[in-house]
């Protein structure tokens, strides 16, 4: 039992986050407008197809794969942080902005590579930064509030997009809405850039490379919004690929890990397949508001939000493969509603049907998302973890990049129901996979 001084001690240290974390909210808030605004952008603003909308996804996906391993590993060499966060939040800005200024799409492809290609300098040299900065055994809780209050910025963010779309519309039109709401976005970002120069400091001891630890374990995916992770699937990345990884990887891929591997390559072609052109679905066929896309969306993170700490608690103590299983399953079900709703003439309720279903979505992917993050750490080869998480990313943010591609053509060609039909698909023969992987390969246990 706690004594009331052992009690406040424990408050302090829940409550105590480092002043520097805020600095990021700005450009958080930021990118969860653009992200959610830019598909709609591009179809009512710029005139674009739900196939432009795949593409701009998928170069957005390509160039941040990239970018991750190039930015993290130049500010390992040059034991460096703050100058590569300025180029992130301040690339973010001015390139935001440009896109909310345009009208042809081509342009607006260009500048979405820039930004996707700017903005991925943020994320790794952050983690880097915590890394750096925090004691050991306090890395875990660290990294859990960072991702937290990422997660929430992002979600601030589509409440806010949601909001000024309900009443702006009506005084400035759709494309002044949403014009001033991106560059809202990036000026409001540009704030992240000042508080990184007056709040993140220099760490005395830079590691020059991070490496894999236990202790963040089923703790780095708290603020990861699965919305964030279709369009930048490098996003997701934690560990920057070391300069042994051409030696290591090949161990990785004669190792049991590689089934694995197969099946969330395949997964993340699956999300992209139904969702790259989801927002599109809503307001082409179903006629949503664009602040009722927004709201779909938001319900979603909520909800997915909340579902990451029960999530973790049954990956403690139990196999996470199962649980990823059971969560990939259930999108069968999921995509075969939207597949329904899309095939048949809609209707007033067609709209609840896919939001209420759509929640379902939050669920699974708090579920998968740390699953995935432990299931490799668990059939990784000791002193290998780091290396395999980058292969993971790597080969995830390639799949992203096809699949963003694949949805726009077969949207635009053969309709949404076949979207969500071949999603079903897939993610059905994912979660057979994913089963039958918990007896066949070996994984280590959970720790206490």
């Amino acid at each position: 039992m706690l004594t009331r001084q052992g009690l406040i001690l424990s408050m302090r240290s829940h409550l105590s986050v480092p002043l520097w974390f805020f600095a990021f909210v700005p450009y958080k808030l930021g990118e969860g407008l653009l992200i959610t605004l830019l598909p709609l952008f591009i179809v009512q603003v710029a005139g674009g197809s739900v196939a432009d909308v795949g593409n701009i996804h998928s170069i957005i996906s390509l160039a941040g794969v990239v970018a991750f391993i190039f930015w993290g590993n130049l500010s390992d060499m040059m034991k460096r942080r703050r100058p590569f966060l300025t180029i992130g939040f301040l690339g973010f800005a001015v390139f935001t902005c440009l896109i909310a200024l345009e009208q042809n799409v081509s342009h607006i492809l260009l500048w979405s590579f820039l930004v996707g290609f700017l903005m991925a300098a943020v994320t790794p040299v952050a983690s880097a930064l915590v890394l750096d900065s925090v004691p050991d055994d306090e890395r875990a809780q660290s990294f859990s509030r960072f991702y937290e209050i990422s997660g929430w910025s992002f979600v601030a963010g589509v409440v806010l997009g949601a909001i000024w779309l309900a009443f702006m519309p009506k005084y400035w039109g759709i494309a002044g809405a949403m014009r001033s709401l991106l560059l809202f976005a990036g000026g409001f970002a540009s704030l992240s850039l000042i508080l990184c120069l007056y709040w993140v400091k220099e760490p005395k001891n830079a590691q020059p490379r991070r490496h894999f630890q236990p202790q963040l374990r089923g703790r780095l995916g708290v603020g990861v919004i699965e919305e964030r992770a279709k369009v930048y699937s490098a996003r997701m990345i934690y560990f920057i690929l070391h300069p042994g990884i051409l030696r290591q990887a090949p161990q990785l891929l004669e190792s049991p890990l590689i089934l694995y591997y197969f099946c969330c390559i395949a997964f993340f072609f699956a999300i992209q397949i139904v969702f790259v052109p989801f927002p599109i679905f809503l307001t082409d066929i179903l006629k949503a508001t664009n602040t009722q896309v927004l709201l779909i969306t938001v319900s979603k993170a909520i909800v997915e939000t909340f579902f990451y700490i029960p999530a973790g608690r049954f990956i403690k103590h139990r196999n996470g493969i199962t649980l990823q299983a059971v969560a990939t399953g259930s999108r069968v079900i999921i995509f075969l509603i939207f597949a329904t709703v899309a095939l048949m003439q809609p209707t007033p309720a067609s709209l609840i049907i896919v939001g209420v279903t759509h929640l379902l979505t939050g669920i699974t992917w708090a579920a998968i998302n740390l699953s995935s993050m432990t299931t490799i750490a668990n059939l990784t080869p000791k002193g290998q973890e780091g290396t395999a998480l980058g292969v993971y990313n790597a080969m995830i943010g390639i799949s992203t990049v096809v699949g963003s591609l694949v949805s726009g053509w077969l949207a635009k060609t053969f309709g949404y129901g076949i979207c969500f039909v071949t999603g079903a698909v897939l993610v059905g023969g994912i979660a057979v996979c994913l089963w039958s992987l918990r007896t066949t390969l070996p994984t280590k246990p959970q720790p206490a």
